[in-house]
């Protein structure tokens, strides 16, 4: 009933469209995972709360420049007669509406933090896969390409999942950071 070929290249987009959405889905679960074990982990070693996507909080609410900047609000009559209670947040939202000027550096960070960690996802499914099919071979199952060259790639994905991680978690803070040290 329906000629497919006319909807090739709108197929392919629906696709993408959609599993990308599939894969920002499973990326936030997976950070929600991460940040769970990790959290109980670091009750034990406190190696592990670098790790975690907000630990890097802690240690920026005590920084000079977080103070810095709650001193800047409350000496300059924003009327924000609440800034001590504000959290890092609700003071860089009001930041970066003062300095639109910064928001290409913000974004910028953003989307570099939001790639990482979604490649890092995609390649977590594709060794997931490799070890279901891995598991399925004694049934003669066989969904992914199992020659020496895609063994190397899956490889390779396997140990830049956790590089990949490694950058999320050391540009989001950044992308976090920018409006306090711009202040006017």
């Amino acid at each position: 009933l329906i000629n497919w070929k006319e909807f090739d290249d709108f197929l392919l987009l629906l696709v993408g469209y959609t599993l990308g959405y599939v894969i920002y889905s499973i990326t936030i679960f997976k950070v929600k995972r991460q940040d769970f074990i990790f959290l109980k982990l670091s009750k034990t070693f406190n190696f592990f709360t670098t790790f975690l996507s907000f630990g890097w909080e802690d240690s920026f609410q005590k920084s000079s420049t977080f103070n810095e900047a709650k001193s800047f609000l409350k000496a300059n009559d924003f009327d924000y007669v609440q800034v001590d209670n504000m959290k890092i947040n609700e003071i860089r939202n009001i930041l970066m509406s003062r300095n639109p000027g910064m928001d290409q550096k913000v974004y910028t960070f953003m989307f570099r933090a939001a790639l990482f960690d979604h490649l890092s996802t995609i390649f977590m499914i594709v060794v997931l896969l490799v070890i279901i099919q891995f598991g399925l071979s004694f049934f003669d199952v066989y969904f992914l390409k199992i020659t020496i060259q895609f063994k190397v790639i899956y490889l390779l994905f396997l140990i830049l999942i956790p590089l990949m991680g490694n950058c999320k978690r050391i540009f989001f803070p950044i992308a976090k950071r920018i409006p306090f040290s711009n202040l006017k």
